[in-house]
């Protein structure tokens, strides 16, 4: 007895849709639940970002309010930042708190030159004192200008001793609780160490620079 032929393209049809449909659901959800988390970690990865960027924002916020620049105090003309003060030392070649090409803040070399503060003899008569470049109708190249090589008359009421200088610097930080910088030379006429308290005023314009008689 003869067998009937069986088609090979129909049986694999016939297979292909005898598969369970289990199979294919379970195939549909896998790939919608990998499409579903990869969304879901980009949320987070989004949402995260966003946090880090709004505390980055607060944070450079909070640190601009700290650092914000105080308004300046313009002076109708230029004036003594104090009239006494305790007095520091400083400048010559063997002042090693600055570096050797670091310059006085004042133009008081020939033509406007701003000198070093290492070449400054420390046995002449020089100060620095924290002056205030805001003045009306000044800029504060003219107000350095203006300072630069101005006289000062410093007392030590302990003993009496006085000496004229020569503005050339800015200066002490307040950070050091100083208010007027002095040549070695000058502490040493003045008889005064760093801390003492000192009296100053401008000197005459016409006075010689060094000890008063």
């Amino acid at each position: 007895m003869k067998q009937a032929k069986t088609d090979p393209k129909k049986t694999a049809a016939k297979k292909s849709s005898t598969r369970p449909a289990s199979l294919k659901s379970t195939k549909n959800a896998s790939a919608t639940s990998t499409s579903k988390a990869s969304v879901t970690k980009k949320s987070s990865a989004d949402t995260e970002s966003a946090g880090s960027d709004s505390k980055t924002i607060k944070e450079t916020g909070a640190s601009s309010a700290l650092t914000a620049p105080r308004t300046p105090i313009v002076d109708q003309q230029p004036k003594l930042p104090a009239t006494h003060g305790k007095v520091g030392i400083f400048g010559g070649p063997k002042d090693r708190g600055i570096k050797p090409d670091d310059k006085l803040a004042l133009p008081t070399g020939p033509h406007g030159v701003y000198e070093r503060i290492r070449t400054l003899n420390p046995k002449s008569f020089y100060c620095a004192m924290r002056w205030n470049y805001h003045v009306q109708h000044m800029t504060p190249e003219e107000v350095k200008r203006w300072w630069a090589n101005k006289k000062l008359l410093v007392t030590n009421a302990n003993n009496g001793n006085a000496v004229v200088l020569r503005a050339v610097d800015y200066g002490p930080h307040e950070n050091t609780g100083l208010d007027v910088g002095i040549s070695p030379g000058a502490a040493e006429a003045l008889g005064v160490e760093i801390g003492d308290e000192v009296g100053i005023e401008l000197a005459d314009p016409k006075s010689a620079l060094g000890p008063t008689q």
